[in-house]
């Protein structure tokens, strides 16, 4: 019996306005479908799961089609039938990672020489771009510098910073920002809804929030609740138990607690998210993102657009932060900071006894201000 495809990819953008939260690259490259102006070299670059090898197949597909109107594929050419399924000849995916030396890129050159077989270019999607050798990018770079008048590369990284500027000045650069959290949500919630998968949109939220930024971790989460839950209603609750993540209002309690110098209530909250199996490291990133939503909200007079948190929340913590003044956050981000330093020098030491102490140190601060 076959494996069952996977959300992520039964879900895989095929227009460019199925792309969620890249609203300035998608506006570039639809306005370079209508002109077709295309380049012959892209750089995306950008954390794992934002989109960029969608966004490399959508662009393949916008320079291939035979139809495209104002930045939409046709879906019925060739280009169309075969690019989005990876099965386009003219159009060659290659993983940095595993084809990583000189000989490989040689081989691309050889075959470069050819003109597409059945398109009307010859397109390289290389992923992973900056794992390549060193011998290998100096061999890109002549075919970047010079490429015949069919061939196309769309180049992917997740480390911009590793690829040389010799290579960034010959291609059109896209950087792929995170993927905020209420958009995350919202395409997790269409994905649900076709997949009659019963869930909270409060639970949604955790997941996405969860992903960092991925939308590919988001849907793999998605996928992976949904299939143990079978016909049950998800709860953030039940998303909460199932990831080992933090309680929303069990995190705002601390915080308060901090503000209230209430030990003994930071002390029991921490230890009822311990004993769900919550890790320390996920208790702190919590309530260190609890500060600096305040920070933000202080810094701003009470401005939230870029707090990526539900409406419910952010009051709660408009309310937080109109007890803390800018110069106790900013010393508190200190306090955070000085976390993984003190990890590093003090390995054998009980993580929980850390967060414990740094959430201690945080009142004993506050106390004094």
């Amino acid at each position: 019996m076959p494996n069952k495809e996977s959300l992520y990819r039964k879900y895989r953008p095929f227009q460019l306005e199925d792309i969620v939260g890249q609203r300035h690259v998608v506006a570039t490259l639809k306005q370079a479908s209508i002109n077709q102006s295309f380049s012959h070299a892209y750089l995306f670059s950008g954390n794992h799961g934002c989109g960029k090898t969608s966004m490399a197949r959508i662009l393949a597909n916008l320079m291939e089609c035979e139809n495209p109107v104002n930045g939409k594929l046709c879906g019925k050419c060739r280009a169309c039938q075969t690019i989005h399924c990876g099965v386009a000849s003219d159009v060659i995916e290659i993983d940095g990672a595993s084809n990583s030396g000189v000989d490989n890129i040689k081989n691309i050159i050889d075959a470069a020489q050819w003109s597409p077989q059945e398109l009307k270019r010859k397109i390289y999607i290389i992923d992973e771009v900056h794992r390549l050798t060193t011998a290998a990018v100096s061999a890109l770079l002549k075919i970047l510098e010079e490429p015949p008048s069919y061939l196309s590369f769309i180049l992917c990284t997740t480390e911009i910073d590793k690829i040389l500027k010799t290579s960034l000045s010959r291609c059109q650069k896209f950087n792929f920002s995170k993927i905020l959290s209420k958009d995350i949500t919202g395409r997790l919630s269409i994905i649900a809804k076709q997949e009659n998968i019963n869930i909270e949109n409060d639970a949604l939220f955790l997941i996405a929030k969860m992903a960092r930024g991925s939308m590919r971790d988001a849907i793999g989460y998605l996928e992976q609740i949904g299939t143990v839950a079978g016909n049950k209603t998800i709860t953030s609750d039940n998303a909460q138990k199932y990831f080992g993540l933090a309680d929303r209002q069990g995190i705002l309690n601390i915080v308060k607690a901090i503000i209230e110098s209430n030990i003994m209530l930071i002390l029991d909250q921490v230890n009822d998210l311990i004993m769900a199996s919550v890790e320390p490291k996920e208790i702190l990133d919590e309530i260190s993102e609890v500060f600096r939503s305040a920070m933000i909200i202080n810094a701003q007079d009470g401005e939230t657009k870029l707090i990526d948190l539900p409406d419910s929340e952010i009051q709660e913590i408009k309310k937080i932060s109109s007890g803390l003044t800018m110069a106790q956050l900013l010393k508190l981000a200190k306090l955070f900071a000085s976390i993984e330093v003190d990890k590093k020098q003090t390995f054998n030491i009980n993580d929980r006894w850390i967060m414990e102490a740094t959430l201690i140190n945080c009142v004993e601060f506050l106390r004094t201000k």
